[in-house]
């Protein structure tokens, strides 16, 4: 199967879905799997009152080699591998969690230096894409990709999924999201900001499903912290979080449920 790009100049569609990768850690059943979040309190706490989670777009990403994961073969498929990142970047954005929140530089770098939270999800198996480390970059014939007009569905999965060795300590689960499909607000600086909804239900249809909140070692936030942001009928498990006394891994403390208090008319929507 090919998929259509823009390495012969002509548009792809934004109405073909991303292909996604399977990972292979335990899931809570046959179709969904628990991953992390790693974010800010301040950004936490926006997520709960307004029930979803900001798409980080592409070309933001903290790895600059996103998607150009290739060993190009001249400055010129260099080039045409980059505009077709900026068309995807155009269409696509993605969510990042990992499959674990025992590793404490994840805390250090995306939870505000451990004063931050985990968002914990279960998310659906078919959506979850495991990032590959390698510690060299991938052989892909992109000159015959261009000969041909596009990637095939494989190559394609590889330049998502790709992602250099030293990358490793995250254990990133990504999902792929087509920005068409989501909300979108205008940000204080003109930018486009869209995002993904997420529920505390079990019967909501959102592909992600908050299950609970961990707290960072050094995170403030207190139990009425969290309860003001959630609906009145809402319950969240928090969990704190201790130092390991014998190895460098952040270990579960104590876990208890908060129930929120706000009314539903309190409910609104800010960038």
């Amino acid at each position: 199967m090919i998929i259509p790009s823009i390495l012969d100049n002509s548009a792809s569609s934004p109405d073909k879905p991303a292909p996604s990768g399977k990972h292979e850690t335990t899931t809570t059943n046959d179709s969904l799997m628990i991953v992390y979040h790693f974010i800010s309190s301040e950004f936490a706490l926006k997520a709960l009152r307004d029930r979803r989670l900001k798409i980080s777009r592409i070309n933001e990403l903290s790895d600059p080699f996103e998607f150009c994961a290739a060993d190009f073969s001249d400055s010129d498929t260099q080039a045409k591998l980059e505009t077709f990142k900026n068309h995807v970047n155009e269409h696509y954005g993605v969510i990042c969690f990992s499959e674990q929140y025992h590793d404490p530089v994840l805390w250090s770098h995306y939870a505000d230096g451990h004063r931050g939270v985990a968002l914990v999800f279960e998310i659906p198996d078919d959506q979850a894409i495991s990032i590959d480390y390698q510690p060299a970059r991938l052989c892909l014939d992109v000159d015959a990709a261009i000969q041909r007009g596009g990637f095939t569905e494989s190559d394609l999965s590889k330049l998502i999924s790709t992602k250099f060795s030293s990358w490793q300590y995250e254990n990133e689960i990504r999902m792929t999201c087509r920005l068409n499909d989501h909300f979108c607000q205008i940000d204080s600086k003109g930018k486009k900001v869209y995002f993904e909804s997420l529920s505390l239900e079990s019967f909501g249809l959102d592909p992600l499903k908050l299950i609970g909140l961990i707290r960072g070692i050094r995170c403030d936030l207190s139990p009425m912290d969290i309860a003001s942001e959630l609906l009145a009928a809402d319950t969240l498990s928090v969990q704190d979080t201790l130092l390991d006394l014998s190895s460098f891994r952040i270990i579960s403390g104590k876990t208890y449920p908060v129930n929120g208090v706000r009314s539903f008319s309190a409910c609104c929507f800010r960038v």
